[in-house]
């Protein structure tokens, strides 16, 4: 299972996007994946993740895996943002001929001044880190597999 993978983690709301950066990280152990194919790279926040996933999939990487958690905050614009990214993210991958995966969530309601917020959501991303690490050796299985690259080679 030869692959370098990309987790592109954003430092907004850290707590709550580290639990699905980690559990990612082990469910992709348990998968078969060593700790040594991934590498974690932490950019500001969402916006930053289409660019960062862009290098590093035209510099070596199989597959890219974003993960942000967008809020609705004083200003409204989680909308905005969370569209944003994640078209970026499909448009990267289409021209990378790359799989680049999308772990950037905007909750309905999110209250930053209540614990019982967080440790909710922390424990949803926990959840979302493990499907994505599901998705991830799916797709490294199906584009190092595809049907087309095998008749090329």
């Amino acid at each position: 299972m030869s692959a370098k993978i990309a987790v592109l983690s954003a430092t907004w709301h850290a707590d709550i996007v580290n639990s699905a950066e980690n559990s990612f990280i082990e469910e992709m152990k348990k998968l078969g994946y060593d700790t040594s194919q991934i590498d974690v790279i932490k950019v500001p926040g969402a916006l930053e993740i289409p660019l960062t996933g862009k290098m590093t999939l035209e510099n070596g990487y199989d597959i890219a895996v974003g993960i942000s958690f967008i809020v609705n905050g004083q200003f409204y614009h989680h909308e905005f943002v969370a569209h944003t990214v994640v078209q970026s993210i499909l448009d990267v991958s289409i021209a990378t001929n790359k799989p680049f995966l999308s772990v950037c969530l905007t909750p309905q309601g999110f209250n930053e001044n209540s614990d019982i917020y967080e440790e909710m959501y922390v424990k949803h991303m926990v959840g979302k880190g493990r499907e994505a690490a599901k998705a991830c050796a799916h797709m490294l299985d199906l584009t190092q597999n595809f049907p087309a690259a095998k008749k090329a080679a």
